[in-house]
């Protein structure tokens, strides 16, 4: 039997995490021989049990990576916390790590509120970074190429707190899902919804927005028409 303490942070309702969570562990491992169960803390525990449990442990590791204390050149996935002018605060295994303003020109000017507003950041956004210093962290070039590539796309709106099929049902009920393109998984309860060529992204979050439990960031697309 192993127990394998992930580097995914439980973020957003309990009861929603662990609902997909437990839908993308089975996607993970239903083709294994093992027996697996996991516990929500703060981060996401996972134990399996079987003649596969090395395969699936290597998988789980390769897949979400093992919660450790960051160190300086380490590149991680972070949760993003909080945002204000002057930086952006990201939870990355044990500790809390700041992305600076100084360290977001690659992603045009303003403070770093305002790049987050133009590229549809919400907490709990995962990000990739590579810690820097201590606590001071820079995007990495994969992840600012990942938001080029948004920006220069259609309209997009990120979600946080939301399953897919909420999401799905919610555009469905709107009446919307005919508007989009596809609802892209970024974590377990974060997503991308992306718009079709000439849908209004402001215009669907007043729609959408009250029949969600999430906060919404909307990313204005360099290829959709006005």
């Amino acid at each position: 039997m192993s127990t394998l303490h992930l580097m995914q942070l439980v973020c957003g309702q309990a009861n929603k995490v662990g609902l997909s969570f437990g839908a993308m562990l089975y996607n993970d491992l239903s083709k294994l021989r093992v027996t697996y169960s996991f516990e929500l803390t703060k981060w996401i525990s996972v134990t399996v049990s079987g003649p596969d449990e090395e395969l699936a442990a290597d998988l789980l590791t390769k897949k979400y990576g093992k919660l450790h204390d960051v160190q300086r050149g380490d590149i991680i996935r972070a949760w993003l916390a909080e945002i204000n002018d002057t930086d952006l605060a990201l939870d990355a295994g044990g500790k809390r790590v700041l992305v600076p303003q100084s360290k977001l020109k690659q992603l045009g000017r303003g403070t770093a509120l305002q790049v987050a507003l133009r590229f549809g950041f919400i907490r709990c956004l995962p990000l990739e970074v590579q810690l820097v210093e201590e606590n001071d962290a820079d995007l990495t070039k994969n992840q600012i190429d990942t938001l080029w590539r948004w920006k220069r796309g259609t309209d997009r709106i990120n979600v946080n707190n939301a399953t897919r099929a909420q999401i799905h049902a919610v555009l469905k009920r709107s009446g919307h899902i005919r508007d989009i393109y596809a609802i892209e998984r970024l974590g377990i309860l974060e997503h991308s919804i992306v718009c079709k060529h000439g849908t209004d992204a402001p215009g669907l979050i007043p729609i959408i927005g009250p029949l969600l439990e999430s906060e919404l960031g909307c990313i204005r697309g360099d290829n959709t028409s006005r």
